[in-house]
């Protein structure tokens, strides 16, 4: 019985992920390291969920009072989009993490461009991101597909053994 258990717990805790997600690059710059995750990888189109940790450089301690803002460019061969938000404590899960929701409207490479501003130093790192294009609704939705059959299978399976309890315990 517990190694169904630990099958069964492993199994629901391998697709875990950390509260900022994967990382997608990391770079220095002044004072600081900055590192941008998101919450899906890859990145698709639609809400990107993203996150970015600003460290002193010196000890590598998380900068808690910064103002940063997230900007990401995509050039065409016709047209230049962009999209920008503020990221801020509150929207993260992880507090050490600054979050910004943005709505990603193209597939393509985009320039990512993350501005870090303090009290008293500043500092500006890019980095290339990579958005796919959105998953066709069935491999999106799957989960809804799927969680009605499996109900059915545990009621199934807990019917069955309270009938064998059942059997045992009669004289």
């Amino acid at each position: 019985m517990r190694v169904r258990q630990g099958i069964l717990l492993f199994v629901l805790t391998s697709s875990l992920w950390a509260d900022g997600g994967k990382l997608l690059f990391q770079r220095k710059a002044g004072a600081f390291n900055i590192s941008l995750f998101s919450a899906e990888s890859p990145v698709r189109v639609g809400k990107a969920d993203l996150s970015v940790m600003v460290q002193n450089s010196s000890d590598q301690s998380p900068v808690l009072d910064a103002d940063v803002l997230l900007h990401l460019v995509r050039h065409d061969a016709n047209s230049i989009s962009s999209v920008s938000a503020p990221a801020r404590h509150e929207k993260a899960t992880n507090k050490l993490l600054y979050a910004a929701l943005l709505d990603v409207t193209s597939p393509g490479p985009y320039r990512v461009e993350i501005s870090v501003q303090t009290k008293k130093e500043s500092a500006l790192v890019t980095g290339d991101l990579e958005v796919q294009p959105p998953l066709p609704p069935i491999l999106a939705h799957w989960p809804y597909f799927v969680a009605l059959p499996v109900v059915v299978v545990l009621f199934v399976f807990n019917q069955r053994l309270k009938r064998k309890r059942r059997a045992a315990n009669r004289p």
